[in-house]
């Protein structure tokens, strides 16, 4: 069971042969795919970021919504918030200053206790107890 950063999203789309054939292996598997409602967040901004015209970001939009759709969306929940609230005091205490996307999207997995899929390891390292899956 994984919860996919998203760098995978990008990566997979992007046509990296890493995340591809970790696609391949989940899909065989049947396993269980989600990602978080801050991964729907970033890769819908990255749309919003690099388009202008207003037809060319519809037309992005839909694209970036059909390749999300394999996969499952954890909302925020209460859970959630303890799990980010309780791990950001933990970093903080010992000098280091977490992005809050990332401290979202580790939460949502060590809440569901599902290992983490990301290129960016070194991102989210520092935060204790979170099974990180490269690719």
């Amino acid at each position: 069971m994984r919860l996919f950063d998203t760098t995978f999203i990008i990566d997979l789309v992007n046509g990296d042969p890493g995340a591809a054939r970790l696609a391949k292996t989940v899909d065989e598997e049947e396993s269980f795919a989600a990602i978080s409602v801050i991964t729907v967040h970033e890769y819908l901004l990255g749309v919003h970021l690099a388009y202008t015209g207003p037809k060319e970001i519809q037309d992005q939009l839909e694209k970036a919504r059909r390749d999300m759709i394999p996969y499952q969306t954890i909302p925020l929940t209460t859970e959630i918030a303890e799990e980010s609230s309780k791990v950001q005091a933990q970093m903080q205490r010992r000098g280091e200053t977490p992005g809050l996307n990332d401290l979202y999207i580790a939460s949502t997995a060590l809440t569901l206790k599902l290992a983490l899929v990301t290129r960016n390891a070194q991102d989210f390292r520092r935060i204790p107890g979170l099974k990180i899956e490269t690719y």
